[in-house]
């Protein structure tokens, strides 16, 4: 079972990293939801803050969500 757990969690990551915005990158977003779901990877960025190089109206988070957002259409970069 360890084995199983180990695999989907290497094929999370993998499908996070494979589809991200680059390490940096600060947006704003219109969607409530986007920044909710910013703010829930709070606890995961305080444990790997080197995954949660992005940030979504300030709020740290992982470029995978912030590369998410951008392509709803629900975010734009920051010029700050």
């Amino acid at each position: 079972m360890k084995k199983t757990g180990g695999l989907l969690a290497a094929l999370v990551l993998g499908a996070m990293l494979s589809a991200c915005a680059s390490t940096g990158t600060k947006v704003t977003s219109t969607s409530e939801g986007y920044r909710d779901m910013a703010k829930s990877q709070q606890t995961w960025c305080g444990a790997f803050s080197a995954s949660c190089g992005c940030a979504i109206d300030g709020v740290p988070a992982t470029c995978s969500l912030v590369q998410a957002c951008i392509t709803a259409g629900s975010c734009r970069t920051s010029s700050s």
